[in-house]
């Protein structure tokens, strides 16, 4: 611990003296490595963390490994349909191109919404096209069930395909294979993450 000189404990002004030692012994007495602390080469992802020290809370939190996952996640919202306009079926409903901040990732997750339900016919069904790979990125497309707005909520979730990964520039497509009645509006999620 740094020997410091206060002006309130001296009861005057400190000299240049006093100043210049107070700041050497702060200098002197400053820690420059964490007490325990040791560094490693491998980490366990159930054990191991990173501790952060949470200024809203006056807490500190850890981290696991094998939940840092979350943080390197990127999403991408597609408006496909305008919200009063019923999507039509088709490959090409709207494209869009990969941006760097995604090069290397993987589509890690898949959904959509419409904005008015479908009160008949099929459910409706849309598929991911990666067009510079010529690949479907969903084994099992993404299924909206009638009389739901949402896919989360679907009978049968979308399966990411093995052919998931997109590089910078990349396009890809959204492809409508089936509408339900009445649908309006369609928005797709795309949650991607590292391999």
């Amino acid at each position: 611990m740094a020997d410091i000189t206060l002006r309130e404990t001296k009861g005057s002004p400190l000299t240049f003296g006093e100043m210049d030692g107070n700041l050497t012994n702060l200098n002197t007495a400053k820690q420059e490595i964490i007490p325990n602390l040791t560094t490693d080469t491998t980490i366990d992802e159930t054990v191991d963390k990173f501790s952060f020290y949470d200024n809203s809370t006056g807490t500190t939190k850890s981290i696991l490994p094998q939940n840092v996952e979350s943080f390197a996640q990127r999403t991408v919202i597609i408006k496909c349909v305008a919200d009063t306009i019923g999507p039509s079926t088709g490959d090409g409903i709207t494209h869009f191109v990969v941006p760097s901040t995604l090069n290397g990732k993987n589509l890690y997750t898949a959904q959509a919404h419409v904005y008015t339900v479908g009160d008949g016919g099929s459910i409706t069904n849309v598929q991911i096209h990666n067009i510079t790979t010529g690949y479907d990125m969903l084994s099992t497309p993404i299924t909206i069930d009638l009389s739901e707005k949402d896919s989360s909520t679907a009978a049968t979730p979308p399966v990411i395909s093995g052919n998931n990964g997109v590089s910078t520039a990349d396009v890809i497509r959204i492809d409508v294979d089936a509408v339900a009645n009445s649908t309006l509006g369609l928005e797709i999620r795309m949650v991607f993450t590292a391999p």
